[in-house]
């Protein structure tokens, strides 16, 4: 009976200290605002952080095209996902990027073709046989980023406590990029000035 009790409480204590790790381990949260001169590329911004330490599982993301437009205009991923693109027009699509080096072909209506991104960087979208089509894909070391809103906001959550270089991407502009120090649970707030 006493053994069971002492298992019991050892059991207790490491769910305690495992419980107390998880909590220590919780992120922190960066906000701010992104201006753009002129305003017209602010929709092509993504706010990331540069570097952070660790490996990330693979994930897939979604890619559409509708109304002969890429949606999103600007995907973020994290090196080695993949990529589904979809055709929700009733015309055929040729997805294709000059940066990438890849070409997945014409499919119509409702089909779908893949690719992985296996290095960070971006890399512009375009449809072969619709000149007007443009959208771009990031590709982070890390899945801490986030593109920027319409009003120029962003929020980047769960990024490890810890100092980082950020860092902002834009089709047209550029920005010095920002160090901060994120703690756990805490927020960070920062503001870009985008121009050429």
């Amino acid at each position: 009976m006493n053994s069971r009790k002492t298992i019991a409480t050892l059991v207790f204590a490491v769910g305690l200290v495992a419980g107390s790790g998880l909590a220590n381990a919780k992120g922190g949260t960066i906000t701010g605002k992104v201006r753009a001169t002129p305003s017209k590329y602010l929709k092509e911004t993504v706010v990331y952080v540069k570097q952070v330490q660790g490996t990330y599982a693979p994930k897939t993301k979604t890619e559409d095209q509708q109304g002969l437009k890429f949606l999103p205009h600007v995907l973020t991923i994290t090196a080695g996902d993949t990529v589904k693109f979809l055709n929700h027009d009733h015309v055929s699509h040729n997805v294709m990027s000059p940066d990438g080096g890849f070409n997945l072909g014409m499919w119509g209506f409702n089909g779908s073709k893949t690719h992985t991104f296996a290095k960070a960087g971006t890399f512009t979208l375009l449809c072969g046989v619709h000149p007007e089509m443009l959208g771009y894909v990031f590709v982070g070391q890390n899945p801490y980023s986030a593109t920027v809103k319409k009003n120029g906001s962003f929020t980047i959550r769960n990024v490890p406590p810890g100092t980082y270089e950020i860092d902002v991407w834009n089709s047209h502009l550029k920005a010095a990029g920002q160090k901060v120090t994120v703690k756990a649970g805490g927020k960070s707030k920062l503001t870009f000035a985008l121009h050429r």
